[in-house]
């Protein structure tokens, strides 16, 4: 009996357990024969259906407030502010009541100050019902006062359908002032290189309300960025693009370019390129010569804007001519190649090998001291310092001095780190399949400036090396980073990167081109009240085939100020100038140290240079402009030796 009870037992699970998998295989039956039905058959009217039931969802990204940029005084250069854009909720609007439609419409365009009711009317039509997020173009852009004047009609109950979201607006508030440092919107200059601290987290905002009035909403607040603080002055800047503009407009340049810098920190007071263009609208263009405007008629060629927003200063490379000249004697005599006392003598042109070398005209100079030679300006006697010079230990200077090596200054797009843009040795130039290998006749043009390219930074950083007691140092236009809260992010101060030349060479240097300033070649540079130091250069210009323009120069001057313990060095240089002497480059530095030199707290002496006159005797009504204003608110080419057998330069 008990077997019969066991065996029915089996019987009766096996059946239970039947009659749960069918019942189970039924429903399953029946929830996916009612998801097909409600997916495949009515799925679209299902879907209007909950998309009737939800009266608002939105997802917006609220934009993070950029970070502001002032110069090394507080100014402010450039910053954002909140605005707001009208969102339109058609669906709402056209189903509401005509009274409360009419003041919506009355509201939004009495706010905006517009007269054409179409504007807003022609999105409350049934080809719009579905329309839940509408920006509204003409209200794109609004200021806080004018969106609180709207939400308090909606408030009222006046207005419907309307929501804001929130947008960033960038301004530059003294237009086209220190351009090519500052950049614009995330591009070129300090607003590309620290975009990850200017620009912020952003934010966001969900919300989804139903039907019956209640909604769930998410907040995430933005971060606004960081703020940075330049090594710029304002004034300085100011008084440097004024007197650079009206040098390219006077000698009809086809650029100019301009830098002050701390020879002994780095730290960059000033940069100018001409032309330049207004932050505020990019695509106006600003300084141009005529020369630049025949060459580049143009305006919708594929790079027209994009040169102009490049930076001379940073990004181009030129042949610095005779303003080269202290780099090289300088490591002549620290590696003990030459002596002060030397003599060197110059007829006027000196032949190495099958080629020559000739001072400017011809001109003979005599018996000269290494003093002599720079300031006479004479090629001759450089070629000869050149012959003293061993090839290997040039090359050693070369990379002391940062020649075809990056600087590493804050600004994007610096170039320039390229063996194609200065001489290097003949199995490296070999191997590489360049012409730039460095030999005698090489040398030679290297000594006096030619035959190789550099940055107008690249200069100016080496020149500081010469003058300041051989530091190298890396230039920098950011000295500060704070966040919202006022807080230091970053920090940057002097960054010495190598040693060059002794203290007791750089002093000789700075004698010697004291000199230059005082009854050599770059006279007009002098400023009454000032002892100024410094060199000039005028370059030919090289063309694309190696050989030199004959009618094609760069004019240029490199000075400092004081002699004994330079505080300020400034190089200026303009490129194809009608007038191709060295003293126009040297008349406008002349010009900006007596304007900026008292800026940067450096005053003139009464008891110095009172026989010289002021280089602004013509430039007396220069004012501040917006400068003031910011105040009150708080190629290289592998150029080598050149394919001419005869080269010049001043």
């Amino acid at each position: 009996m008990a077997k019969k009870r066991g065996a029915r037992s089996s019987r009766t699970q096996m059946l239970r357990l039947l009659f749960v998998l069918c019942v189970t295989i039924v429903l399953l039956i029946v929830v996916f024969g009612r998801v097909f039905f409600i997916k495949v058959i009515h799925g679209e009217e299902y879907q209007q259906m909950a998309e009737q039931q939800q009266v608002n969802s939105t997802d917006v990204v609220i934009p993070a407030l950029r970070g502001s940029i002032y110069d090394r005084n507080g100014n402010v250069l450039a910053e954002s502010t909140r605005v707001y854009n009208i969102i339109l909720d058609c669906q709402v609007l056209i189903d509401a009541e005509t009274s409360v439609q009419n003041s919506t419409v009355e509201q939004i365009l009495s706010t905006l100050g517009l007269t054409d009711e179409n504007i807003i009317r022609q999105y409350m039509t049934d080809e719009y019902y579905h329309y839940r997020y509408l920006k509204l173009k003409e209200g794109e852009g609004i200021s806080v006062s004018q969106m609180e004047e709207i939400q308090a009609g909606i408030d009222a109950g006046k207005v419907t359908g309307v929501w804001f979201e929130e947008d960033e607006n960038r301004v530059y508030i003294n237009d086209s002032l220190a351009a090519h440092i500052v950049g614009f919107n995330g591009n070129y200059g300090v607003e590309q290189y620290y975009d990850e601290y200017l620009s912020g987290v952003q934010g966001r905002k969900m919300v989804v309300a139903n039907a019956g009035g209640s909604f769930v909403e998410e907040y995430i607040a933005a971060q606004n960025g960081n703020d940075l603080t330049l090594t710029i002055d304002s004034k300085v800047q100011y008084y440097m693009e004024q007197i650079l503009q009206q040098g390219v407009n006077d000698t009809n340049a086809y650029k100019g370019c301009a830098i002050c810098m701390n020879p002994k920190t780095g730290e960059i007071y000033g940069l100018v390129n001409m032309p330049t263009f207004n932050l505020n609208n990019n695509t106006e263009i600003i300084g141009m010569s005529q020369k630049y405007m025949e060459q580049n008629p143009d305006t919708n060629a594929e790079d027209y804007y994009s040169s102009v927003w490049t930076n001379f200063a940073t990004s181009l490379t030129y042949e610095p001519g005779s303003t080269f000249k202290p780099v090289f004697a300088s490591a002549a005599l620290n590696e003990g190649a030459i002596s002060p006392n030397d003599t060197f003598v110059c007829n006027g042109v000196y032949q190495i090998y099958e080629r020559q070398v000739q001072c400017a005209g011809a001109e003979v100079h005599g018996t000269e001291t290494i003093a002599d030679i720079i300031l006479n300006s004479c090629n001759v006697g450089m070629t000869q310092i050149s012959e003293r010079m061993g090839s290997s230990k040039w090359l050693q200077y070369q990379e002391a001095f940062g020649l075809g090596q990056l600087t590493g200054i804050d600004l994007a797009g610096e170039a320039g780190d390229s063996d194609s843009i200065i001489f290097i040795n003949w199995d490296e130039a070999e191997t590489l399949g360049t012409a730039n290998g460095l030999g005698p006749f090489q040398k030679a043009t290297t000594a006096f400036g030619q035959g190789f390219r550099t940055t107008p930074l690249q200069l100016i950083t080496a020149f500081s090396a010469v003058i300041n007691g051989g530091e190298y140092v890396r230039p920098y236009t950011v000295s500060q980073i704070n966040d919202s809260n006022g807080s230091v992010v970053m920090s940057q101060t002097k960054d010495v990167l190598r040693y060059t030349i002794s203290e007791e060479v750089s002093q000789l240097m700075r004698e010697y081109m004291y000199g230059t300033v005082s009854s050599g070649t770059g006279t007009s540079a002098q400023v009454p009240g000032y002892e100024i130091g410094g060199k000039t250069g005028t370059a030919e210009k090289l063309r694309d085939d190696g050989t030199y323009e004959t009618d094609k120069y760069t004019v240029s001057f490199i000075g400092f100020t004081p002699i004994e313990d330079p505080e300020v060095v400034l190089l200026v240089i303009l490129d194809e100038t009608d007038q191709n002497v060295s003293s126009e480059a040297a008349r406008l530095a002349g010009q900006m140290f007596e304007k900026i030199l008292p800026v940067l707290g450096i005053y003139p002496d009464e008891t110095v240079n009172q026989n010289v006159g002021s280089p602004n005797a013509d430039n007396s009504s220069i004012d501040l402009g917006n400068a003031n204003s910011a105040d009150s608110t708080t190629d290289g080419s592998d150029s080598g030796a050149s394919a001419d057998s005869t080269v010049t330069e001043e």
